[in-house]
């Protein structure tokens, strides 16, 4: 029963981070496929979508370095001129 709890509460963590990774432009979609896999899509340096097969730990750990990354490194603003 606790599994179900855990797996749920990290199922509702991943879309959140996915979205937001969504929104950046870090990633361009996660699915889940099963209980316990995601398929995530980036671009990569080639301009090329790569698609990798995750495991719901692997993703939710993915998804929520490129959050802390995009919170420790915001994007430059314009800057009037």
């Amino acid at each position: 029963m606790k599994k179900k709890v855990v797996m749920a509460h990290l199922h509702n963590r991943i879309s959140k981070l996915a979205k937001g990774a969504i929104e950046r432009g870090d990633i361009t979609s996660c699915e889940r496929i099963s209980e316990g896999s995601y398929l995530i899509k980036r671009i990569d340096k080639t301009d090329r979508p790569q698609t990798t097969k995750y495991t719901a730990v692997a993703a939710a750990s993915l998804l929520h370095l490129l959050n802390s990354y995009a919170l420790a490194n915001p994007p430059h603003q314009h800057q009037k001129q």
